[in-house]
């Protein structure tokens, strides 16, 4: 008699480590919070202070209203906050002003470290950006390249506006994206 070898059969100890591995995985990974309306920054800084990581990309406006004029830090995407290792809305259950964690293809929206790190750069670097949310009928433009400054190597979609020069970042896993006015010498079309 011949007893046929099940090669199928995997070692416990592997799938127990592959679960680990992915809980790390999804504990490095950053998610997009839905907020109510500008709950961006107080939300995000009291899950900072409960020990969560968070990050709200803020941008420099200015308000004018009649009698003044006023620069004031606005979030670049309103009612969104990036968290790191948290897709799961029970774990947010105590703080009101969490809608619910944003959803794409069957699944929570995730955000890349790269992507977070170019929001910083931009940020930082002081870039004119401001928010598209629906930037479908702007895929018009040829694709380029940055090949210089802090966001170099990035590639987008060249939108020309008014004489200058700006691209566009789609951050296609929330829906969202920015345009960033990047000088000309930097843009190269592919």
């Amino acid at each position: 008699m011949h007893l046929a070898e099940n090669t199928s059969l995997v070692n416990p100890d592997e799938g127990l480590l592959r679960q680990r591995k992915e809980r790390i995985r999804e504990k490095e990974q950053w998610y997009v919070i839905y907020t109510r309306s500008r709950q961006e920054k107080n939300l995000s800084e009291k899950l900072s202070q409960a020990g969560f990581k968070t990050y709200v990309p803020l941008v420099k406006r200015v308000k004018q209203w009649s009698d003044r004029v006023k620069s004031t830090e606005q979030p670049l995407f309103n009612s969104y906050i990036f968290i790191k290792g948290v897709w799961d809305k029970q774990e947010l259950k105590d703080y009101k002003g969490v809608v619910k964690i944003v959803s794409f293809e069957n699944g929570p929206a995730k955000v890349s470290q790269e992507e977070i790190e170019t929001l910083k750069s931009i940020i930082q670097h002081g870039y004119d950006v401001m928010e598209i949310t629906d930037y479908k009928h702007l895929l018009t433009g040829c694709r380029v390249i940055i090949d210089g400054g802090p966001l170099k190597g990035k590639t987008g979609e060249l939108l020309d506006c008014t004489g200058d020069y700006w691209f566009l970042i789609c951050f296609d896993n929330f829906h969202n994206s920015i345009k960033v006015k990047v000088p000309s010498q930097y843009l190269k079309k592919i």
